[in-house]
């Protein structure tokens, strides 16, 4: 996390609280910069972060005091802005600092239910927790098949009987294999000649010219590009080559942030990435 000035620090938590509130689903939330609020005395209050909601029919306000010390948070700083929320009134407050707090200030800040919270670096541990898989190794053999050549054994006798195709009348087979169909009588599709394929024994590996043949008591073959009917077949044969590909892949899971935003009294973190920060900060 590069340095920040003051500015840029404000809009930094801005930024990780944009992202929080998106992640929670929170709709209709706009999270604003520097905004003025009038407190009951008439004095007008300067909020670096704040944001604002309805729910169940009331107003919800959220106030954040970011400073970036270089030095622990004293309870004089938490108690200013103390009473800064005391005079708004209805609202919650919420500060963010670089070096943590001193103990008097986590003291105030608790009895008065200010969350305090540090953005820092984070650290490898919190990165990647002892115990969480960080890599995955993946070994293995990838089985498949090439050069599939297709030649269907027409029941010729029907088709003589039901078309208007006679015994020695050419015709040729077109169509992609994913579009050509087997069917049943009921004309429920069987499957594809590219499903067929798919089915094609993968054994013996690395080997040519293997034949194979699917038998068909109630199949028909319909290539639209073709002919306009499915015509009736006895069987599919496939000739085709295999192959094997050996694979091996390592899959990296450590996590990569550029800030946590990290809750002082829960531990509770929130690792920010600044892919989605603002382009101006």
């Amino acid at each position: 996390m590069a340095k920040n000035n003051g500015k840029q620090f404000e809009l930094l938590v801005k930024v990780i609280y944009e992202e929080i509130i998106a992640q929670d689903s929170v709709e209709s939330v706009e999270v604003k910069h520097d905004v003025s609020l009038l407190g009951k005395s008439g004095q007008e209050h300067q909020i670096d972060v704040y944001w604002s909601f309805k729910i169940g029919g009331e107003i919800m306000q959220v106030a954040i005091e970011c400073k970036d010390y270089k030095s622990a948070v004293s309870v004089g700083r938490i108690r200013d802005f103390w009473g800064a929320l005391d005079d708004i009134g209805n609202i919650k407050g919420i500060f963010v600092t670089t070096k943590g707090y001193q103990s008097g200030a986590i003291t105030f800040a608790e009895h008065h239910k200010i969350a305090l919270k540090t953005v820092q670096e984070p650290t490898e541990a919190e990165l990647n927790p002892e115990g969480v898989i960080q890599e995955i190794l993946v070994n293995g053999s990838l089985f498949g098949i090439y050069n599939s050549k297709v030649m269907p054994k027409f029941d010729l006798a029907w088709i003589v009987e039901n078309t208007a195709l006679k015994e020695g009348d050419p015709f040729s087979l077109r169509g992609r294999n994913d579009q050509i169909k087997i069917m049943d009588s009921n004309f429920e599709v069987l499957g594809t000649i590219l499903d067929y394929e798919n089915r094609l024994p993968r054994s013996p590996e690395n080997s040519n010219d293997l034949k194979y043949r699917f038998e068909f008591s109630d199949g028909y073959l319909f290539a639209p590009e073709s002919f306009e009917k499915p015509l009736k077949i006895e069987h599919i044969d496939f000739t085709y080559d295999t192959f094997t590909h050996q694979m091996h892949s390592a899959m990296n899971l450590k996590l990569t942030a550029d800030a946590v935003l990290k809750d002082i009294t829960t531990g509770e973190a929130f690792l920010y990435n600044k892919s989605a920060a603002n382009s101006s900060i």
